[in-house]
């Protein structure tokens, strides 16, 4: 039997996660029909072909067998030049290594002490906001309050910050297009300028700790700290950004459940759970190594698959009635963080600044809404999903 016939792809969905019309307009609405129409695990010719896991039970899988579904391609098409991000791009046995090395400055114990400066920094940018009446949220907040507490932890200059979020969002619109390489380019000359910057005149910001400390009985190589300072860069300045734009987006349509935070602010982390649930943004990819098989579909070593995280929590058998928001949901089940031995490191530090924020703009801000004059809303897909801009308003009596 030749290549062509063994590797047939069956089923086929035209489905694009970066450019599909329905995406641009609502990245939720969209998985969500996608769900309701599609295969469950489907083959779909776009971005240079791909396989496309929707159903929870399969995603999980995944994220739980990296023998079998690397994470060494993350990004659809594989591109052979792909940045190597340490710990994500790494699977184990490799991957524990350089984790079980990073975790004790993103385990909770850690982010605690830096409570009161992201407090610090949330009232910082509702307090320059909460008299004007309205705002457009994403420009002057979610990229601004996240972005600043990552930058000073970190050791980026505070400066450089609109340059550094362009950068970014460049980065995650630019989907698998020549531009990419680009991109990674600037991102890497800036990261270059700060590791060396530090190794000359260490500073009290993690990337000084990084260049100084042991693994494994040496310090980091340049390679090495490079390949970490890259997907903190990414991570650190786009996730939390999207948490609090999707949130506050459904927050701004539903006042009954502002009021109800307001009222009873213990229920905040719950509302932080609940929505990352609903609003997820992650789907990843994989890369098959060797052979597998889901769902009676063959996979083939070196066929991508995009795993779509973000509609595990919106699996009816997982979270019952998943279309509702509810802060009151006796178990609140998502993999907005992922799932297996690549969840997020940063989750302490992300929940912590979520938290922050809502408690200070519910205490500062009055019922807000969708700005009446507001344009159609624009939403990013690709492995990031973003919501462009939310347009908001309120009364500053």
């Amino acid at each position: 039997m030749n290549e062509s016939a063994e590797r047939q792809r069956a089923p086929v969905y035209d489905f694009d996660f970066y450019g599909d019309p329905l995406i641009r307009r609502d990245v939720h609405a969209a998985y969500l029909e996608l769900k309701a129409k599609a295969p469950p695990f489907f083959w779909t010719p776009r971005n240079g072909g791909h396989w496309v896991a929707l159903a929870s039970a399969d995603v999980l899988h995944m994220m739980q067998h990296p023998e079998s579904f690397s994470n060494c391609q993350l990004a659809i098409p594989a591109a052979v030049d792909a940045p190597r991000m340490i710990p994500e791009s790494l699977d184990p046995p490799e991957h524990k290594r350089y984790r079980q090395f990073l975790r004790p400055w993103f385990e909770s114990s850690a982010i605690a002490p830096r409570e009161q400066r992201i407090i610090e920094w949330a009232e910082t940018y509702v307090g320059r906001l909460a008299a004007q009446g309205r705002c457009e949220f994403v420009e002057d907040v979610a990229s601004r309050f996240p972005v600043s507490v990552f930058m000073e932890m970190f050791g980026l200059p505070l400066d450089r910050i609109d340059e550094f979020r362009d950068l970014i969002t460049a980065f995650f619109g630019s989907g698998g297009d020549e531009n990419r390489a680009d991109y990674v380019g600037q991102i890497t000359a800036i990261l270059v300028e700060l590791l060396q910057a530090r190794m000359a005149e260490p500073k009290d910001d993690l990337v000084s700790q990084l260049i100084t400390a042991d693994f494994e009985g040496r310090k980091l190589e340049f390679a090495e700290l490079m390949s970490i300072s890259f997907l903190m860069f990414l991570a650190g300045l786009d996730t939390v950004t999207n948490a609090m734009t999707f949130g506050m987006r459904h927050l701004a349509q539903h006042p009954e459940q502002q009021q109800q935070l307001r009222d009873d602010p213990s229920l905040i982390p719950a509302a932080v759970e609940e929505l990352m649930r609903r609003y997820s943004f992650v789907a990843t990819p994989r890369q098959v190594t060797g052979e597998a098989e889901i769902g009676g579909v063959k996979l083939h070593d070196g066929d991508m698959v995009l795993c779509a995280l973000n509609l595990v929590g919106m699996d009816e058998h997982l979270n019952p009635d998943p279309d509702t928001v509810d802060f009151h949901r006796p178990r609140c089940r998502h993999a907005a963080f992922g799932n297996g031995v690549h969840t997020c490191l940063g989750i302490h530090l992300a929940r912590l600044e979520l938290k922050t924020f809502y408690r200070i703009w519910l205490e500062r801000v009055g019922p807000f809404r969708l700005a009446a004059d507001a344009p159609a809303q624009e939403t990013r897909g690709g492995s990031v999903f973003a919501q462009t801009a939310l347009h908001l308003e309120w009364s500053d009596e």
